[in-house]
């Protein structure tokens, strides 16, 4: 005998209840409905977290001066106030696991002529705070006008004058700059190479400010000690260094800006890693040049930490 199935429709349905997704019998239209809901849900919440991971790569990556900056009479700034249309605000890390996390990663060609003058000073390269770099500088970077040191200082909670200073950097060639805090230890890295590794003052986190973020910054002034406190308990060699001489008083001079160019200035807010900043390095400076135009010289054409 023939099977009289022919013509029909299979449907997706509960084993002897005549339930089926796609019925018209009420409980099937419940099930169905459920199921659109749970599928609306669900793709809410997948949208919902690319959104957010697209807004979380702009606010963890921010690249704040993108070209190749010279010096000279022109300063720069990226406005970090978020209601200015061309603001590049930087937002404050995320507590990581190991607390406080944030990076600056840049390149660096500093001139000969920054030390023309041989004298004890620091000349600005950037810095993160008031538009006087004193006393927010988180951070805030520099060289020394009688020496081929860089001088880099972070704020914390305990005192504005937490700093390290870091010898004989490359003159007259690009090199690779990071400046990194991971809970209360800043990291210094010059061409991948970590180079060094302190404390903060107190045991405490780097305090992070809200002022815009200044390159190459023309304005000079002098800390002195008598009104100054903070100078006075400042026993380091290096720091003294920079004091003027004993009969004009202990004063610690910023001088306008250093004598070059940085390029690709981006902030991280996390430590960054080895391989991320081997990543950085392999971009190189950017050719193009904010300002007038100049020939940019090589990159890292010699290996001069190894010769260090």
């Amino acid at each position: 005998m023939q099977a009289a199935n022919n013509g029909a429709v299979k449907t997706n349905s509960f084993p002897s209840t005549g339930v089926s997704f796609g019925g018209t019998d009420p409980l099937s239209q419940v099930l169905t409905g459920v199921a659109l809901v749970a599928i609306i849900y669900f793709t809410l919440l997948f949208a919902e977290y690319l959104y957010k991971s697209y807004l979380g790569m702009f606010r963890d990556r921010v690249e704040l001066f993108p070209d190749t900056y010279p010096s000279g009479s022109l300063s720069y700034t990226a406005v970090q106030n978020p209601a200015s249309p061309i603001a590049q605000t930087v937002y404050t890390s995320d507590n990581q696991r190991s607390g406080v996390e944030f990076s600056y990663a840049m390149f660096c060609y500093i001139q000969s002529s920054t030390f023309r003058d041989g004298n004890s000073a620091l000349y600005h390269i950037l810095h993160k705070g008031y538009s006087k770099a004193y006393p927010l500088m988180g951070p805030g970077i520099f060289v020394h006008g009688n020496a081929n040191t860089l001088r880099v200082y972070m704020n914390s909670y305990s005192t504005w004058n937490n700093f390290c200073d870091i010898e004989n950097i490359p003159v007259e060639k690009w090199f690779h700059l990071v400046v990194s805090c991971k809970g209360n230890q800043l990291l210094i890295y010059i061409n991948g190479n970590l180079k060094t590794k302190m404390a903060l003052a107190g045991n405490t986190p780097p305090y992070q400010n809200y002022g815009d973020v200044s390159l190459f910054s023309s304005r000079k002034f002098t800390l002195n000690s008598t009104t100054t406190s903070s100078l006075k308990n400042d026993t380091d060699d290096s720091a003294l260094s920079l004091m003027t001489s004993p009969g004009a008083g202990s004063n610690l001079v910023f001088a306008g800006s250093a004598s070059g160019m940085v390029s690709r200035v981006f902030y991280f807010s996390y430590a960054l890693t080895y391989t991320e900043i081997q990543t950085l390095m392999n971009m190189g400076p950017s050719p193009k040049i904010a300002g007038p135009s100049m020939s940019i010289s090589p990159y890292l054409i010699d290996q001069w930490w190894t010769n260090k």
